[in-house]
């Protein structure tokens, strides 16, 4: 089961305050080992789009190794019952290996000028594996590092610095156009070993709920994945913001990875650079976002929050499709990166807080499947359809349709609680009674043993006692 380690906390500074998760030793090894592998993710993303694009001249060349990317998290099952029988650092350290080898192995093909769109899909799509068993470890990791009240805190700066990494773009861009791919992928590398070498440094252990295995691996996670979705199948709230957030990535997200380099060339008439801009202007309204985010206070406003950043996560991509000029359209970047990040931070925090810890990896895991999966075919599908039409329906059409879902998600119960409260109340309650029963049954057991056990003879002092009184 998992362990929460006995972290080291700071004496409370001006910046621990603002910060809650940052006064925790292991979580601030996981934040920078997570910050380091996230630059190399985007760097990794930012090379392979555009390669992709100059291979096919074709918006559909960035679909295809974005979806070959993204397409393996339907995988993430396996990795989440994974996260809930192994140590799940170890997991991410072993994952983040192997992401660091494909990286090499892209750098030494496209230095040899060997890359082509076959090796960079097939990679690609080894590379997506291995993050759909890193991604369920790491998340599961998380709340074991940091106390309840710092929950929050802890994962909107793992939002921060997974989104707002992305300010890498202007560093990739102008790399690309001066070097060329192969040196983003080099340096993607080096990050990932630096991520490595962080994570080693964790004392924490954990582990979920799954003890030993009996069938072999795919046939246990099979089992497992069933006792995720059962979870969901009694926690309606859950599985109505899984539902939530992967109309989100279908509709809002799916626009970062597949058309974005068409989005420089074809509107903004530019390249690598505007690319790279771009790619900035959606990081830097992710961090600064998301530092906000981490000084919110827990309550009501978080569902507030929750439902205007919805609607302008819809909106900031027509925004974006109207843009005529540079300047206008990193506006509406910064925006559509503010407004993601808020509203998949906000998400995942409400349903990490009331996950148990034991299922924590399989149902990460699974919201990381119907997230990735539905994003991944919308993706491929921007790409192909950006070949025969415009980009600009593609962006204004799906921004108006996720903002008119927010606004009609208010005639659900279920949503006006979660923006009345700013949690999911039905599933806090039930693990609030869920600790006490097993609680109470611990003490019981506890305490039987005391009650088999014969009565104790008394002292003489107590027996003196006991026949004054009687004498009286």
């Amino acid at each position: 089961m998992s362990q929460l380690a006995q972290a080291e906390v700071d004496q409370p500074s001006r910046l621990s305050r603002m910060f809650p998760a940052m006064t925790y030793l292991e979580y601030r090894r996981l934040f920078y080992a997570a910050g380091l592998s996230a630059i190399s993710l985007w760097a990794m993303i930012t090379a392979r789009g555009w390669l992709a694009y100059e291979l096919t001249g074709s918006p559909s060349g960035t679909g295809i190794v974005t979806f070959a990317a993204i397409g393996p998290w339907v995988l993430a099952p396996i990795g989440g019952a994974l996260a809930d029988r192994f140590d799940r650092a170890r997991i991410v350290i072993i994952c983040r290996a192997g992401a660091c080898l494909c990286a090499i192995v892209l750098a030494i093909l496209a230095f040899s000028g060997e890359i082509a769109m076959w090796n960079l899909v097939l990679i690609t799509a080894f590379s997506g594996i291995i993050r759909s068993g890193e991604m369920p470890a790491q998340q599961a990791l998380l709340p074991n590092t940091v106390k309840i009240a710092a929950l929050l805190s802890a994962i909107t700066m793992a939002s921060m610095m997974q989104f707002g990494s992305k300010v890498i773009g202007p560093v990739a861009g102008p790399i690309l156009k001066e070097f060329g791919a192969e040196w983003v992928f080099a340096a993607a590398a080096i990050f990932l070993m630096l991520s490595i070498l962080q994570m080693t440094r964790m004392s924490t252990r954990s582990t979920g709920g799954i003890q030993g295995h009996s069938g072999g691996l795919l046939r246990d996670s099979a089992r497992h994945m069933q006792d995720g979705l059962r979870y969901l199948g009694q926690a309606p709230s859950v599985r109505l913001m899984i539902v939530m957030v992967s109309l989100h990535c279908m509709f809002t997200m799916a626009f970062d990875f597949s058309l974005l380099p068409a989005y420089a060339d074809r509107i903004l008439g530019g390249g690598q650079s505007e690319y790279g801009y771009m790619l900035m202007a959606i990081g830097g309204g992710a961090l600064v976002s998301t530092i906000a985010l981490s000084m919110l206070p827990m309550g009501a406003i978080r569902g507030r929050v929750f439902m205007v950043v919805g609607v302008f996560s819809g909106l900031s991509l027509v925004w974006v499709g109207l843009a005529n000029t540079l300047i206008i359209a990193l506006i509406g970047g910064v925006i559509a990166g503010a407004s993601q990040a808020m509203f998949m931070a906000l998400t995942s925090a409400m349903i990490q807080a009331v996950v148990p810890d034991s299922l924590r990896g399989r149902v990460m895991a699974l919201y990381a499947m119907f997230a990735g999966g539905i994003m991944a075919v919308m993706i491929l599908a921007n790409g192909v359809a950006a070949d025969f039409i415009s980009i600009r329906p593609l962006l204004i059409v799906p921004g108006f349709i996720f903002a008119a879902i927010m606004i009609l998600a208010l005639l659900l119960p279920r949503i006006r609680s979660v923006i009345r409260h700013g949690e999911l109340v039905q599933e806090t309650r039930r693990m609030a009674e869920e600790v006490v029963r097993q609680a109470a049954a611990t003490a019981s057991a506890a305490l039987r043993p005391l009650a088999a056990r014969p009565a104790p003879q008394r002292s003489v002092v107590e027996e003196r006692v006991s026949s004054v009184g009687g004498g009286d």
